[in-house]
């Protein structure tokens, strides 16, 4: 006789830890859908975002898509800006692709 490995005696199966609410995903599709049209338009442009921690970035708006928005960012330490009297500008090296979870952003600004 075969014997599941995942069954065992007295064990009826997987246990539900969590079920979102069917009204709470359906709100959530919508607001997905919302973002993405405000935030489309404005791929390449300079974004400022806010997280529901607290947490504050900027960059420039590279891609978002239905989960996650990517900026790019200077790369930890380095200020773009005035350095030895003029200014420089950035090379590829000195930024890095910033991926943030769409629905932990609670402020979004756009900079003209």
């Amino acid at each position: 006789m075969y014997n599941n490995p995942m069954h065992h005696h007295g064990h009826q199966g997987p246990q539900v830890l969590y079920q979102a609410d069917p009204q709470w995903q359906s709100v959530i599709k919508h607001k997905r859908e919302e973002l993405m049209h405000a935030l489309h338009p404005h791929i390449g442009h300079t974004i400022r975002v806010t997280t529901i921690d607290g947490h504050t970035h900027e960059g420039v708006l590279v891609h978002a898509d239905g989960h996650h928005v990517h900026l790019q960012v200077p790369v930890h330490g380095y200020h773009p800006g005035h350095h030895d009297g003029y200014s420089r500008p950035m090379t590829p090296a000195q930024f890095q692709i910033l991926t943030l979870v769409l629905f932990e952003l609670l402020v979004i600004l756009l900079y003209a």
